[in-house]
């Protein structure tokens, strides 16, 4: 016999202090006191009995001992006992129930995959002890605990009815060692969170064993059962989709569709593709067997709308044969160039932009919305955005303190975008105005007299002023003038010169190349703009999605939104230990629990505390014999009205 919620030492230092207080309790119930009556003219007249003797004993002992009984019953029963069979024997068991996309698929009896992994995990359930502790695992891409150890049955089968398919791949080592921890933190805290020893734990898988790679730290030395489903085959699938906008043409896109071939034998798909419902046409894709192939064209369309290619293959599973994304609006940044010819400009329009610049000989009615470019010194009027190229004295945003003539810049900020990438120390202008700066203005760039490149930012303004002419003859030629054009209309549109793509893939883990990408210039968020943790390393970006949905993510170099829609199902299939556990216990093993005494033991403290409180409870009448004393003079003749009285009363 073990006591499972209590220790020996702790079942005696709670009685041991209850008994004391129960005996002081009693003492002090049965001592004598004086009751205050209202009038002692009806009480009957008696003789005064002899004075005796208070006893020194323990008056009623039998019902001190029920009490005390009781107690102990009480205590015992909130311990636990068990047989000692049953205390050494309770095994941890910890259920992984595969909810990775693979188990949205259909058997062949046309049942899915996760109905069938349910009948299997609830059939386990009805084969183990009662008394085992029992984990529910959902494994895919991110295992997740769905039921702490528990013996609540109904607890584990109303989980196992409300589980899914989710919609990454299952990884088996992440599941594997959430499951050895669990095992580990039951075995070390007991059966029910104390310290009764217990059997090593069980791991049971149910699913088909489909996985992208072999499990490398799933323990050998656990104790593993495998309860396989069944695993169709699947023939062809759509991985991603992806549409990258080319950046010299607008309103053309370049198509990339990934598709993988998991059956045994070579294959050609046929893939339609459509635009807003509309069917764009077909291409046929030769899938090598148990490979990827990828499939590229060029689409061209100024309007958005949602692309879907549909693969035409008949398989186990029809979930990822077609994808969908969501073409975007041409975005383009509007220039507004005053003062200046096409052809002395066109050198400085680096290749590689969205950009969409507009020749503008007068400054009336000019589109807030663009970037303005004053060249020459035309500006006659603020702007929200605007580059200045030598602003005269008298118009120039920027105070001048003096002018240089062909004075080489010598000096570059080494962290303002403006001057990324730029070391030219030959750049020498004809003629360079040197400016006076305010708080606030940052120097990009300087020549021995002082800055003659200044950014400055206000509220409500932004802007770069030149002290040259980036047309000029004696600059437009240099490398210099083209790269320093396009980080000013950068720093002044961020998405100018990023790349815009969208792609439709898996969730699961996310890694995207961002090689010239700082902390600063990262942002990862969701559809709603809820910031999405990331980690930047070596040149990657790093974050987990682990459910459906829209990101929008941004790098220095490109503007990607991801459709993660798509499920993704496992080429590979596990190879389990060769002496791994298969197939349901035997229908034995979930013998019926021997003899609980706790439920016993708590009704018998009832009994005997009922009993006691019927034989020796104060509650019960006390008969006018009983009554041992009244005061003397009570009632006698003389008195002429009713008297207050005390009497002494005693415990029987």
């Amino acid at each position: 016999m073990g006591l499972l919620n209590l220790a020996l030492g702790q079942l005696l230092g709670l009685f041991l202090p209850l008994a004391a207080l129960l005996v002081g309790l009693y003492f002090y119930d049965r001592s004598r006191r004086n009751v205050l009556v209202s009038t002692l003219r009806f009480w009957p007249r008696r003789p005064a009995p002899a004075v005796r003797q208070r006893h020194r004993r323990i008056q009623h002992p039998l019902s001190l001992l029920l009490q005390l009984a009781a107690l102990l019953l009480l205590l015992l029963a909130i311990a636990d006992p068990r047989p000692a069979a049953l205390a050494g024997n309770v095994r941890h068991r910890v259920i992984l129930l595969d909810t990775s996309a693979v188990m949205a698929q259909s058997s062949e009896a046309g049942r899915r995959l996760i109905d069938e992994a349910k009948a299997l995990a609830r059939a386990y359930l009805q084969r183990v002890p009662q008394r085992d502790p029992i984990l529910l695992i959902e494994a895919d891409g991110a295992p997740t605990v769905r039921v702490p150890f528990t013996r609540d049955r109904p607890q584990l089968l109303e989980a196992l009815q409300a589980a899914e398919p989710g919609w990454t791949e299952l990884d088996l080592d992440a599941a594997g060692d959430l499951a050895l921890g669990t095992l580990r933190l039951g075995a070390a805290a007991g059966p029910d969170g104390g310290s009764a020893p217990s059997v090593p734990g069980e791991v049971v898988y149910v699913g088909p064993g489909r996985i992208s790679q072999q499990p490398v730290r799933l323990r050998a030395s656990l104790r593993l059962r495998y309860l396989e489903t069944g695993a169709p085959q699947d023939a062809v699938g759509i991985l991603a989709l992806r549409a990258a906008a080319d950046p010299s043409e607008p309103g053309t896109w370049g198509i990339e569709l990934q598709a993988r071939n998991y059956s045994e034998q070579a294959l050609t798909a046929e893939l339609e593709f459509f635009f807003e419902n509309k069917r764009l046409g077909h291409r046929p894709l030769r899938l090598p067997a148990r490979n990827d192939a990828v499939l590229r064209f060029t689409l061209r369309t100024r309007r958005p709308g949602q692309l879907r290619a549909q693969a035409n293959v008949p398989d186990a599973y029809a979930g990822n044969n077609a994808v969908s994304l969501e073409l975007p609006a041409a975005d383009r940044t509007r220039l507004e160039i005053l003062d200046a010819t096409r052809t002395e400009f066109e050198p400085l329009l680096a290749p590689g932009g969205r950009l969409e610049p507009a020749f503008v000989e007068t400054p009336r009615g000019l589109d807030a919305n663009a970037i303005h470019v004053w060249a020459r010194g035309a500006a006659r009027e603020s702007s929200e955005r605007a580059i200045y190229f030598a602003p005269p004295g008298t118009a120039s945003p920027v105070a001048e303190s003096g002018t240089a003539f062909r004075s080489r810049v010598a000096s570059w900020s080494p962290s303002h975008p403006l001057a990324r990438g730029v070391r030219d120390r030959d750049l020498m202008p004809t003629r360079t105005r040197v400016f006076a700066i305010e708080p606030g203005d940052e120097i990009v760039a300087a020549t021995s007299e002082g800055p003659v490149i200044v950014a400055r930012t206000r509220p409500g303004r932004r802007f770069v002023a030149f002290g040259f002419d980036l047309a000029d003859d004696a600059v437009r030629g240099r490398l210099a003038a083209p790269l320093l054009f396009a980080n000013a209309v950068s720093w002044l549109d961020s998405d100018a010169f990023r790349p815009e793509t969208v792609e439709a893939r898996a969730p699961g883990p996310i890694e995207i190349a961002a090689p010239n990408s700082s902390l600063a210039q990262v942002a990862v968020r969701t559809a709603a703009g809820d910031a999405v943790p990331w980690l930047l390393s070596d040149g990657t970006l790093r974050f987990y999605a682990g459910t459906r949905g829209t990101y929008r993510v941004t790098t220095a170099d490109r503007r990607l939104t991801l459709f993660l829609n798509q499920p993704e199902l496992p080429a590979a299939a596990w190879q389990p230990p060769e002496d791994i556990l298969r197939g349901l216990p035997p229908a034995g093993s979930a013998s019926p629990d021997p003899w609980l005494p706790w439920p016993w033991l708590a009704a018998l403290a009832g009994l005997i505390l009922l009993y006691d409180w019927i034989r020796y409870g104060r509650g019960r009448r006390l008969a006018a014999p009983d009554f041992a004393a009244v005061a003397p003079g009570a009632g006698t003749p003389g008195d002429r009205g009713p008297a207050a009285g005390r009497i002494e009363e005693s415990a029987p």
